[in-house]
């Protein structure tokens, strides 16, 4: 089930509940395993932090709170630095063949 910006719903980790406002449409990444999730606003604690589509129980309130503010440099981020590391940098450890011969 999806879930729309400005939803309220309830949320669990298991060990505890709680309400959380939906701010942001579902994100789903792949890196080693696919989970989907997004941003919130939590009502009991007051901080904004990530909720997993797996961890949400239900839908209290449909279009609770579409237009909560929420200012945040998190969407503006400019990936040009990551990009300059994946140019520069091995993400994956890796041996050459001489290398491999140094160690016998």
């Amino acid at each position: 089930m999806s879930f729309n910006k400005g939803d309220l719903v309830l949320a669990s980790n298991g060990s505890q509940s709680s309400t959380c406002i939906i701010l942001s449409e579902k994100y789903t990444t792949t890196a080693y395993i696919s989970y989907s999730f997004y941003y919130s606003y939590c009502l009991e604690t007051g901080i904004y932090g990530l909720i997993y589509e797996n961890e949400i129980i239900g839908i209290v309130a449909e279009n609770f709170a579409p237009d909560f503010p929420f200012e945040s440099q998190l969407f503006d981020i400019d990936y040009s630095f990551y990009e300059h590391l994946y140019e520069n940098w091995s993400y994956f450890p890796y041996s050459t063949p001489e290398s491999e011969d140094d160690e016998e």
